[in-house]
């Protein structure tokens, strides 16, 4: 595994040798960052599901100014942790062992916002549609801030978000993602910065 694209391209990074971790292929990374083009640099990024920290880290070479790393495996942790200070970015990381959905509601009561959310749970657990209705109740995603998932064909993503909606799913391989923005909840707008094919 390694990093596709900015300051520590072609860098490898580690990923847990565990079954219960299911690591983002190079090819659904590099499409998730085309389709985020420039959107990232500068931004806050949330992690979620962390694994080996690829999509945070791959932000972070691109030029996000933090990454926030959450997953609930000591595997995962320790990879992350490694990836950071191999790459020495630990400056610009924090990295919270705590189950995701909790850590929703916690970052929700420290007042933390971010405009890129990574979401790529364990596929057909039920994860994504849990994940999303907390993201989408919490307020933690700036608005117009994206949020991106991957998941199975098979999973579905809730119909009744109220805050988010989603732009665009696409396929990768027996794949899918997806993207959402959060709506403008001053003006109602629903502009998104996710369109059209790259």
């Amino acid at each position: 595994m390694r990093i596709i694209g900015g300051k520590y391209k072609s860098r490898k990074i580690s990923f847990p040798k565990t079954r219960l971790t299911r690591p983002m292929t190079d090819r659904s990374k590099e499409t998730v960052f085309n389709i985020l083009g420039g959107l990232v640099f500068g931004k806050h990024v949330l992690d979620l599901y962390a694994g080996s920290g690829s999509l945070g880290l791959e932000a972070l070479s691109r030029g996000a100014c933090s990454a926030t790393f959450i997953d609930h495996s000591d595997q995962a942790i320790r990879t992350i942790k490694d990836n950071l200070e191999r790459l020495e970015l630990q400056n610009l990381a924090q990295l919270v062992k705590i189950d995701c959905l909790r850590a929703i509601e916690k970052l929700k009561k420290n007042d933390r916002t971010f405009s890129i959310v990574f979401v790529d749970p364990p596929y057909d657990k039920g994860l994504v549609k849990k994940t999303l209705m907390k993201l989408d109740q919490s307020g933690i995603v700036l608005p117009f801030g994206q949020v991106v998932v991957g998941h199975s064909r098979q999973e579905g993503l809730p119909e009744n978000l109220q805050g988010l909606k989603l732009a665009r799913t696409k396929r990768v391989g027996q794949a899918c993602l997806s993207f959402l923005f959060r709506m403008d909840a001053n003006h109602g707008e629903t502009k998104s910065y996710i369109s059209g094919e790259f």
